[in-house]
């Protein structure tokens, strides 16, 4: 649970507060005494989440203590505090419903209140709310707030006497809990990818249920994972030959697509198709269908979505069933979506590599057509493999479909996967230089999260 939903406020939050906008650096201890504490946003490491607070006292290092406006406190490096200024544009999270909301209005943020609008599909709720009834996702601080940033000679530290005031008036907050919200619908602005095993006894009705589930909770679903990331890589040698760089894959979704804030695989069961394989490299959590359809049946959502998450699948190597290594709020900013690439949590296991894959079953179709054969499912998935690859860190990948076409000899790539050990192309040499793994060596350490040794041919 979230640290708003766990902790209750305190009753003697002022309603006002002072503005929140630093002085400029003062040459005497008297002048500095007399600036107002310094006002911040702090991250609350329980839940990953950053809250308003006020400094109140220099720890150990550059650790300070941080009291939060709900009561709590907490020890918190300054590198994971900013100031207490928001913006016009700034992705916040209210309180209030757990709604993801934007500031659209900042003329009251001396007085620590901001005008957020919530996006509920066809409308938007513009509403007044506390600064202290906020919370900003610590992925969205990483990407945005870099220039609200606090240095040691900025803060002060020192909190003044107590002083008398008047009676609080009742926050936005209690105010608006007192009038009727229009509940939007839990999947607004989410995508559902959908992939069902192949021992499924019944997928059309399963897929049909579940996606009337979605549609029907305002979600939408997704046909393929490259109709919201761009996964195109350049073709030469008369098309023999294909490169892509981690570059080249980006959130850029097609104009059905436009506006989706988070997306989630849905599945019942792990498997390893390639829509699973994709999800797992780019740390898109992998849920069971049944957080859909049996809690559409029961006319219930639960905003949870953790309980559900399927395991990553059966390592091999490991002989055992692995966790899925996910962020637990995934999705509580766009910017999991726009920065997809950039995910810490992932595990990106071929980081700064360049990896070779030989094999005519490699090589992605060019877009208006090309080689023959497309149709063939299993070729169709040995083609989404260098995606996979570059989904798991990358730096370039190439697909060849003989060794002669390569741009560089073999010993220059970190791996060069073949379809699979039994099928070892006769093109490549024999050579103690070279790093040959097959595809379900991938697979494997993909699975596990870590990379596995590798078997001898």
């Amino acid at each position: 649970m979230s640290k708003a939903s766990t902790r209750s406020k305190t009753s003697d939050t002022p309603a006002t507060r002072a503005a929140t906008r630093l002085r400029p650096t003062v040459s005497t201890s008297r002048a500095l005494a007399a600036q107002p504490a310094t006002r911040v946003f702090a991250l609350w490491k329980q839940d990953g989440h950053y809250y308003s607070g006020t400094i109140h006292s220099l720890q150990a290092g550059t650790r300070y203590l941080i009291k939060f406006d709900d009561g709590t406190d907490d020890q918190v490096d300054v590198t994971r505090i900013r100031r207490c200024e928001l913006r016009v544009g700034d992705a916040v999270i209210l309180a209030q419903g757990d709604l993801r909301g934007t500031v659209v209005d900042v003329s009251q943020m001396d007085s620590e209140s901001v005008r957020v609008g919530v996006d509920e599909g066809p409308d938007v709720m513009i509403s007044d709310h506390d600064v202290k009834d906020i919370r900003v996702a610590a992925r969205a601080i990483l990407s945005h707030w870099k220039d609200r940033t606090l240095t040691v000679d900025s803060i002060v530290t020192i909190i003044r006497p107590k002083l008398l005031q008047a009676t609080p008036s009742p926050s936005k907050a209690s105010l608006m809990s007192a009038t009727p919200v229009k509940q939007k619908k839990p999947f607004t602005k989410t995508g559902f990818v959908v992939t069902l095993t192949v021992g499924n006894k019944n997928p059309g009705q399963v897929k049909d249920n579940v996606m009337l589930a979605i549609k029907h909770n305002g979600g939408v679903v997704i046909d393929d994972w490259s109709s919201i990331f761009s996964m195109e890589g350049v073709h030469s040698q008369s098309n023999k030959r294909w490169i892509a760089s981690q570059e080249t894959f980006k959130f850029r979704p097609k104009p059905e697509f436009e506006g989706l804030e988070r997306v989630f695989l849905l599945a019942d069961d792990y498997n390893q198709k390639p829509k699973f394989l994709v999800a797992l490299a780019l740390g898109i959590p992998c849920l069971s269908q049944e957080w859909i359809r049996d809690d559409y049946l029961n006319k219930q959502i639960p905003s949870d979505w953790q309980p559900f998450l399927l395991p990553a699948g059966f390592s091999e190597q490991l002989s055992a069933r692995v966790s899925q290594l996910v962020d637990l709020d995934w999705g509580n900013c766009k910017e999991h979506l726009s920065d997809i690439m950039s995910n810490m949590v992932a595990s990106k296991l071929f980081s700064e590599k360049t990896i070779l894959c030989l094999g005519a079953d490699f090589v992605p179709l060019p877009p208006r057509g090309g080689r023959k054969g497309g149709s063939d499912t299993a070729k169709e998935a040995s083609r989404i493999v260098p995606w996979i690859i570059i989904c798991m860190g990358a730096s370039r990948v190439e697909a060849v479909t003989e060794v002669k076409f390569a741009s560089k000899d073999l010993s220059a790539y970190d791996y060069v996967v073949i379809k699979d050990y039994s099928e070892r192309p006769k093109d490549l040499p024999e050579d103690d230089n070279v790093t040959v793994v097959h595809v379900p060596w991938v697979k494997d350490c993909l699975i596990a999260g870590r990379l596995l040794p590798v078997i001898d041919l």
